[in-house]
């Protein structure tokens, strides 16, 4: 059974602004540039990548969210 939960957030004026610093988005690129290549992530690369991915798209989220508040 999905459940849903309802956040009311305080959002900073510029969170629409927020992404990825240059050089973990460099770290990400270069991962899935590996693993696009057909080169096998290690375990540890795999669940960076990942949590990278998660970090990337909640950045996104929010910042889609602050625009459409805005």
């Amino acid at each position: 059974m999905s459940q849903s939960i309802h956040l009311d957030l305080e959002l900073p004026d510029d969170l629409a602004r927020f992404k990825l610093p240059e050089g973990v988005n460099e770290r990400l690129t270069s991962l899935l540039d590996k693993q696009d290549s057909g080169q096998v992530l290690t375990d540890q690369e795999r669940r960076e990548a990942e949590g990278l991915v998660d970090l990337a798209d909640t950045l996104t989220y929010l910042g889609l969210k602050a625009r459409a508040a805005a």
